[in-house]
């Protein structure tokens, strides 16, 4: 059983990652295991790219030797339920992001914060593949990915939205998913 993990005093912490959120900024502390360097490079490569981004967190200052982004904070909470406006706000960012050749692995509902004024975020960048060329094939998959990671939210809060063709390819996509998970 997954046991989330709560923001106390402003610190979240994990086995991998002590995030420290302030009134403006984040500090994220990359913990040394299994993988950390790549994780902090995609991060950071990552807010390079997305750093014209509105709803996206800027990168502040970094530091390589200790792993440790500093990044603008973005407030709001994750939602327990995603609106049309949320939606449509989220496929833009989401458009804006893989533009950028940034594409993510996952959208879970923890990385979205909506703030008090119905605004939509979306944080945490270091599970990512970042666009070398248009013709890499692991580029190709993961705009894939982040599209069905997409839909799925839609399908789930606001499924009007999707169009035909869009939950054709969720549903195939799941089916092809379940056969891979027995």
């Amino acid at each position: 059983m997954k046991v989330e993990t709560e923001i106390v005093n402003g610190v979240y912490e994990t086995g991998k990652v002590h995030l420290t959120i302030g009134e403006d900024s984040v500090t994220k502390h990359f913990k040394p295991c299994s993988k950390y360097i790549k994780r902090y490079n995609i991060e950071k490569e990552s807010l390079i790219r997305l750093g014209n981004i509105s709803n996206i967190p800027n990168l502040i200052h970094s530091d390589d030797d200790t792993t440790t982004l500093v990044m603008s904070r973005l407030h709001g909470n994750t939602p327990t339920h995603l609106n049309e406006a949320n939606l449509q706000e989220l496929i833009v960012i989401v458009q804006k992001m893989l533009d950028a050749g940034v594409a993510r692995h996952a959208l879970p509902l923890r990385d979205i914060l909506v703030d008090t004024n119905n605004k939509v975020s979306l944080v945490d960048f270091e599970r990512a593949t970042l666009q070398g060329s248009f013709l890499r094939v692991d580029w190709l998959i993961a705009k894939k990915v982040s599209h069905y990671h997409l839909y799925r939210l839609t399908s789930q809060f606001q499924p009007q939205l999707l169009t035909k063709k869009q939950a054709f390819k969720l549903n195939l996509v799941t089916q092809i998913r379940r056969i891979f998970k027995r």
